[in-house]
């Protein structure tokens, strides 16, 4: 049976309150977060028990209970909800702290978090990166690829490389270069020596949480009837469903063009291109290693994309490149006049 922590003993209320100090409400925070311990154990990176007496001890100290127990998880009630908010408020302050006194780092040294795709990550920023490191050995530089996007308030990352056309407005940063996109096949679904018609060719679709992207609204114009039979979520997958010839694919032209597996069977698609950006929190503005990287990547992206469109022309293995005849079959989107 759990014990009352309703007994207090004759301890007054700075006895009750003297330990609660930004380790104990840190994890009140967490477990509110996460409405569960497992859950806080892992963001706190601290062991199940740990997080557990943790909490037992707030509660006891408090005189209260913070959090109602359900097999649902954890759920803070009015009281819990009182401590995580000033938990937050600390938090807050704390990271801004951080973030001001790192904005103010002259030196070219430590570490920079970077937060890309797996796609950018593993086609751009990995050729991109090592020259950056040889120039400044005194920088270190953590690369977190995933398609979650990372909180830069929160410290998560430095710097976000992000392919978007409309990025945060709490970020600062600069445009590195519009990506191309043209459509790309392994070789094995091309009958040698003939003009590929894109309408017999199978097809690797965008499933529902790409749909609005803009390549998936041109394939979908461009081919109402289409039926692809695999349709997946990521661009990196698609790149490898194309690589093992699962069928043709709408794809950027920096990763796509770097496979030698892949044909590129059109030109660039119109109008259909993602603006890639490198941003970072305001705060972090002054901070010099974010500051010598994002200027890296501003100088950098361009040539490295200028250099591979130069090279990436259709395939010579084709007996009629369809480049011309592609975009002329390519629907435009309809621009609606401003008001």
């Amino acid at each position: 049976m759990r014990k009352d922590i309703r007994n207090t003993g004759k301890l007054d209320l700075h006895g009750r309150t003297a330990n609660l100090d930004w380790e104990s409400l840190r994890t009140v925070l967490a477990v509110r977060r996460a409405r569960s311990l497992a859950g806080a154990a892992r963001t706190l990176e601290l062991q199940h028990s740990t997080v557990y007496r943790r909490i037992e001890e707030v509660e006891r100290r408090l005189g209260q209970p913070l959090f109602d127990r359900h097999r649902g998880g954890w759920t803070a009630n009015a009281l819990g909800e009182t401590a995580a908010s000033a938990a937050e408020a600390m938090e807050q302050a704390a990271l801004e702290a951080e973030r001001r006194l790192l904005g103010a780092d002259a030196r070219l040294e430590g570490t920079v978090r970077v937060a890309a795709s797996e796609l950018i990550g593993g086609y751009l920023l990995a050729r991109l990166v090592p020259p950056f490191l040889a120039e400044h050995p005194g920088v270190e530089i953590e690369l977190d690829l995933s398609n979650r996007n990372l909180d830069l308030t929160r410290r998560e990352a430095d710097i976000a490389v992000r392919a978007t056309l409309a990025p945060p407005e709490s970020l600062v940063g600069r445009k590195l270069v519009t990506l191309p996109y043209a459509v790309y096949t392994a070789p094995s679904l091309l009958k040698r020596g003939k003009t590929p018609e894109l309408h017999a060719l199978p097809w690797i679709g965008y499933d529902e949480r790409l749909a609005n992207v803009p390549a998936a609204l041109w394939l979908k114009r461009a081919m109402p009837d289409l039926r692809a039979r695999l349709r997946v979520d990521s661009l990196a997958a698609m790149l490898r469903c194309a690589l093992a010839g699962a069928g043709a694919a709408v794809l950027p032209v920096f990763a796509a063009s770097q496979e030698g597996g892949l044909v590129r069977i059109t030109g660039i698609i119109p109008d259909i291109g993602t603006d890639l950006w490198a941003l970072s929190h305001p705060d972090l503005r002054g901070n010099a290693r974010v500051r010598a990287l994002s200027d890296h990547l501003a100088a950098s992206v361009p040539k490295m994309l200028a250099g591979i469109l130069e090279g990436g022309a259709c395939s010579s293995r084709l007996a009629q490149c369809p480049v011309e005849r592609a975009r002329q079959a390519m629907p435009r989107p309809r621009h609606r006049q401003k008001r």
